[in-house]
C-alpha cells in the first residue's frame, strides 16, 4: 500500500510534472521482485495443499486450514496491492479513472489486514490448543472457521474507510491523481495511526501474548516431565515411550514454524508502519532529507514484504507439503507410499 498517503510523497509537484527516473526504476524493480516472488510462492503452497488432499484424500488438519488462508491473504495482497502499485509506478500518474481510484484503494490494505488477523486467530486457536488442550477438545472445528471467517469481515469492514478517503482528484493544472483527502485538520494523523494500530499494533500485542504463553507451557510441561523421569528414571521412562505425549514434537515443531512466521511479519512490518508514522507526526519530516530521499521511497514499498516471505517458511518446516509438491511436478502414480507417518500438524 506504498503511497496511498499523500505524506509518503511530496505534495508540490514541479511545474512539468517530471520525476526522478532512476529512482523510478528501483521501486518498479523492487515492487517486481515482491510480485513474483509473493505470487510463485504462495500459488505453490496452495497447489501443495490441493495435491495433498487430492491425493492423500484427507480433510485438512485445524493447521492446514489455517495455512490456506494464509496463503490466500499473501496471494490477494499481491494481486490487490503490490500489482496495482507496480501498475501506477510504471505509468507514473494513476491512469484508472474514479471508480478504479475507488476499488484498487479499497482492495490495496485488504490482504494486508486479512494476513495480519489469520495470523492472529492462528495464534489464538494454537493457545487454545496447547494451554488448555482438554477444554479445547470438541468445539475447536467450529471455532476455528467462525475465526477465519469473522477475519475476513473485519477486514473488509476496515477497508470501506479508503473508498472516502480518496478520490480522483487534480492536483495541479491537468495532473490528475488517486489521491487522499482530509477535511478535518487533524484526520490525517488519526487516519495513519488507525492503520497502525489496527493492522501491525493489536495483534502484535496478541501475537506476543499469546506465544508467551505458549512458550511458557510448553518450558513447564518439558520441565515436569524431567522431574518424573528423575524421580522414576526406568519405569518413567518405558511408560513415556509406550505413550503420546500432551505436547508431541509435531505440535513444537508447528509452534516454532508460526513463530518465525509472526517473527518476520513484525520485522517487515516495522519499515512502513514506522516510516508513516514518523513522517506524519513530525512536523520537520518533510523538510528532512531522509524524507526526499531514496531511502525513504524504497522502505514505504516494503509493506507487503512478509507476504512473500511467509510460504517459504511454510516449506522450510512442513515436510508433507514438500513431498507433494515433489510428488506432483515429478508425476509419482503412488502418493499414498510418500507420505507415510510424515504429518507435523495437528
Amino acid at each position: 500500500m506504498s503511497h496511498d498517503w499523500n505524506s509518503s510523497l511530496s505534495s508540490e509537484w514541479p511545474p512539468d510534472d517530471v520525476r526522478d527516473e532512476y529512482l523510478a526504476r528501483w521501486e518498479i524493480a523492487v515492487l517486481t521482485s515482491i510480485f513474483l516472488t509473493t505470487l510463485i510462492g504462495n500459488s505453490l503452497v496452495l497447489l501443495a495443499l490441493y495435491t495433498r488432499r487430492r491425493y492423500q484424500r484427507r480433510k485438512f488438519t485445524r493447521m492446514y486450514f489455517f495455512i490456506l488462508h494464509l496463503s490466500i491473504a499473501d496471494l490477494l495482497t499481491g494481486l490487490l496491492d503490490v500489482l496495482p502499485q507496480l501498475a501506477w509506478d510504471i505509468t507514473f500518474r494513476f491512469q484508472g479513472g474514479a471508480v478504479l481510484c475507488k476499488l484498487i484503494k479499497f482492495g490495496q490494505p485488504f490482504g494486508l489486514y486479512l494476513s495480519s488477523y489469520i495470523l492472529t486467530v492462528t495464534a489464538i486457536d494454537r493457545h487454545y490448543a496447547i494451554c488448555y488442550p482438554f477444554s479445547y477438545c470438541g468445539i475447536t472445528s467450529r471455532r476455528s472457521k467462525m475465526m477465519v471467517y469473522g477475519a475476513w469481515m473485519l477486514a473488509v469492514i476496515l477497508c470501506i474507510p479508503q473508498i472516502f478517503i480518496f478520490s480522483y482528484t487534480e492536483i495541479s493544472p491537468g495532473v490528475w491523481e488517486c489521491w487522499a483527502t482530509f477535511y478535518l485538520k487533524y484526520g490525517e494523523r488519526a487516519y495513519i495511526t488507525w492503520y497502525s494500530i489496527m493492522q501491525f499494533l493489536l495483534p502484535f500485542i496478541v501475537l506476543v501474548y499469546t506465544y508467551t504463553r505458549i512458550c511458557m507451557s510448553i518450558w513447564t510441561s518439558s520441565k515436569m516431565s524431567g522431574v518424573v523421569d528423575l524421580k522414576r528414571r526406568n519405569k518413567a521412562s518405558f511408560s513415556q515411550r509406550n505413550r503420546d505425549p500432551l505436547i508431541s514434537k509435531a505440535m513444537i515443531n508447528t509452534v516454532k514454524q508460526t513463530i518465525v512466521v509472526v517473527t518476520l511479519y513484525i520485522i517487515t512490518n516495522i519499515p512502513f508502519i514506522g516510516c508513516e508514522l514518523w513522517a506524519t507526526w513530525d512536523p520537520k519530516a518533510s523538510t528532512s532529507p531522509f524524507f526526499t530521499g531514496a531511502a525513504f521511497t524504497i522502505l514505504s514499498l516494503l509493506n507487503s514484504l512478509t507476504s512473500c516471505v511467509n510460504p517459504w517458511i511454510y516449506f522450510a518446516f512442513n515436510k508433507e507439503l514438500r513431498t507433494a509438491l515433489t510428488n506432483f511436478f515429478c508425476r509419482k502414480k503412488d502418493y499414498s507410499l510418500t507420505y507415510g507417518n510424515h504429518n507435523v500438524s495437528f
